[in-house]
């Protein structure tokens, strides 16, 4: 059992130095889970070692070794997670461990282990507060519940070692013969299922990662073509079934070409994404903001109708636009312009193109009237 437990931590550690290699983005979690894996690696092997080894090594050592593994642990989560460590109190909790267990010693293993269990259990609760809002955040409860279980089952754990030690009894696990089969499978399980979880979400990281970038633009950061069909595609379907009307505006920004030549493609990105942040703070919370190519945005409004609620939106849209002050490389001003074109669901439409082609035709009068406008084709 101690062999299989120590070999088990051995792999993990060569999957996180695999992972290192290979997904940059995650080095900063996966470089300190490396660490923790050969660190509890070291403490099981320690353990192991007892009762022939020396006793400064396989007591006072191992302690000292699955300490930092959980220290190392909690900062990969919290890295994973996007937050900034709490090093103060890592670093006073290594203090203390040090200081603590080299007074000790490794023959009062009452103390020894008493002090060592305390220290684990700050560390795993510590760890466990700072991140359960960003991990429910970013993953949902279903999947925080499933991490927390090796968190939790360390802490028991802990506390039955700390109880025993604080009751100066008998300590299994801090004795001078081998540790009970029960420790072992504790940390096996634990052990597996904080690495396997982590493994999948970084996996599952990476898969919405992906997703993302096949759904959104990359440079606003606003859904693309493809994603605003698919959701006009549920908008028509949902029509359809209970008779809800929605709007589409399509709107384009005005002599873009000239902004590109006159200032440059950077001047040109700085404005594209200045009016995405226009237009998504100008729309309402139900509605949805893409980026369809180019220059040109397509705004879907669903549950509206086209002159009490699309017309009023497009002229609101495009005053935010005509507001913007951008600034070109050269420090000169640059104020952009769009034109709007508005429409529609009909029950007499075929289909949710009749829709986006009477907007767009909307958008292409306005532009033939002088631009900066918004143009209404109801029909």
């Amino acid at each position: 059992m101690p062999l299989l437990v120590s070999l088990q931590l051995a792999l993990y550690a060569l999957l996180w130095g695999a992972g290192y290699v290979a997904l940059k983005e995650e080095r900063p979690a996966i470089l300190q889970w490396l660490g923790y894996a050969l660190a509890s690696a070291t403490a099981t092997a320690l353990l192991a070692w007892r009762p022939d080894g020396p006793v400064w090594l396989t007591h006072t050592g191992s302690s000292a070794a699955t300490l930092l593994s959980l220290v190392l642990g909690g900062r990969g989560v919290v890295r994973f997670l996007g937050l900034a460590p709490n090093d103060r109190l890592f670093i006073a909790v290594g203090c203390i461990a040090v200081v603590g267990l080299g007074w000790i010693g490794p023959y009062d293993a009452a103390s020894r282990v008493a002090l060592a269990t305390a220290l684990n259990i700050v560390v795993l609760m510590a760890v466990f507060l700072q991140t359960r809002k960003r991990f429910i955040a970013e993953f949902g409860p279903r999947i925080a519940v499933l991490a927390a279980f090796p968190t939790l089952a360390l802490v028991c754990m802990n506390l039955y070692f700390l109880a025993q030690g604080l009751m100066r009894g008998s300590v299994a696990i801090a004795g001078t013969g081998v540790v009970p089969v029960a420790t072992w499978g504790v940390t096996l399980v634990s052990a597996a299922a904080f690495n396997y979880l982590f493994l999948f979400l970084v996996g599952y990281r990476m898969q919405q990662s992906l997703q993302r970038q096949a759904s959104h633009d990359a440079l606003t950061g606003l859904p693309n073509r493809r994603a605003m069909e698919q959701r006009l595609q549920l908008e028509w379907d949902r029509s359809l079934r209970y008779g809800k009307p929605f709007v589409v505006i399509c709107a384009d920004l005005d002599h873009f070409k000239r902004i590109n030549d006159q200032h440059g493609h950077a001047t040109g990105d700085q404005a594209l994404i200045a009016v995405a942040k226009a237009l998504q703070a100008t729309v309402r919370d139900t509605d949805h903001v893409s980026r369809f190519g180019g220059e040109e945005f397509v705004i879907l409004m669903p549950e509206a109708h086209t002159e009490r609620d699309g017309v009023p939106l497009a002229d609101r849209l495009r005053a935010a636009i005509a507001e913007l002050k951008l600034t070109g490389p050269a420090g000169q001003s640059i104020t952009p312009t769009a034109s709007f074109g508005v429409s529609g669901w009909l029950a007499s439409d075929k289909d949710r193109e009749h829709v986006l082609r009477r907007a767009d035709n909307a958008l292409y009068e306005a532009k033939d009237q002088g631009r900066d406008r918004v143009v209404l084709k109801a029909e």
